[in-house]
């Protein structure tokens, strides 16, 4: 590992690391499982194991990210008219409102997303784990609007399976995510094919 190899994964580390524990002081622990824990820390081994040391070219990279990335935001969307926040809030021990939730999902996240395109385009190493984070969370994390949180809902408070904020447009970004992740792979495994023959 060269010295900005050694940079790059401290700078996404530290990210990680921050934003799950701004998680787990504001919504609790289940959706630090989801979004810190599995996405983020899932996103980094996935990103050290594939593109860490040889970046996806941006043209096959930006598509499905950029659509990710506009599905994911109107997913929040839906989240944030239906009191996602609030929502989560009712089902742990976590204080998310709706306002919260705007800060830490609605504004946080797109920040990222816009700096993990530029880094792509760029071919930075960055552009990587941010991509990585983004496609292994739609893979992890989206199912749970259908399997986890509406289950727990109605477990802790009565009633059947229903609606929870989320729900209608989860699947969307998953299918876009897994279009990423294969691109990811197959060009990782071309990287390593090429390296080991030169």
């Amino acid at each position: 590992m060269t010295f900005k190899d050694i940079s790059y994964f401290i700078i996404a580390a530290i990210i990680s690391v921050g934003f799950t524990m701004h998680l787990f002081h504001t919504a609790d622990l289940l959706p630090t499982l989801i979004i810190g824990i599995c996405a983020l820390g899932c996103g980094i081994v996935f990103w050290l194991f594939t593109s860490f040391k040889h970046p996806t070219d941006p043209a096959l990279l930006l598509p499905p990210y950029l659509i990710t990335a506009a599905l994911l935001m109107l997913h929040i969307v839906e989240e944030y008219i239906f009191d996602f926040g609030p929502m989560i809030a009712g089902i742990t021990t976590g204080i998310w409102t709706a306002e919260k939730f705007l800060w830490t999902i609605g504004f946080f996240f797109p920040i990222i997303w816009i700096f993990g395109a530029y880094a792509i385009a760029r071919r930075n190493q960055l552009g990587g784990f941010v991509s990585c984070f983004i496609f292994v969370g739609m893979l992890l994390g989206e199912p749970t609007h259908l399997l986890i949180f509406p289950i727990r809902e109605a477990v802790l408070h009565g009633g059947g399976y229903d609606y929870f904020p989320g729900m209608w447009t989860a699947l969307a970004p998953l299918i876009t995510g897994i279009w990423g992740i294969s691109i990811i792979v197959t060009e990782a495994r071309k990287a390593k094919r090429a390296e080991s023959v030169a």
